[in-house]
């Protein structure tokens, strides 16, 4: 795969991983306000082991690795240049 392929799919999911934590940010918010007021009557909300900022975090990982390999990729391609101006 050529170079600017490999940057351009680890930009993508980048932009993804940007993206669902700004997703997520904001529901996290929705769900502090719907804690602070009294609860209407007929709400339910289930104690389940998944939460919101769990799945934040996650993407918030996945964004470093990301980094990571961007900059490594980087490494790659000054590399393979330098390589080929010898």
């Amino acid at each position: 795969m050529e170079s600017h392929k490999r940057t351009e799919l680890v930009n993508r999911l980048m932009e993804e991983a940007n993206l669902m934590m700004g997703v997520l940010e904001k529901a996290m918010a929705g769900e502090r306000i719907e804690k602070s007021q009294p609860a209407m009557h007929g709400t339910h909300h289930p104690h389940e082991p998944y939460s919101l900022e769990d799945e934040h975090k996650s993407w918030g990982t996945i964004l470093r690795a990301l980094t990571e390999i961007q900059t490594a990729l980087d490494q790659i391609e000054q590399s393979e240049r330098q390589r080929i101006e010898r």
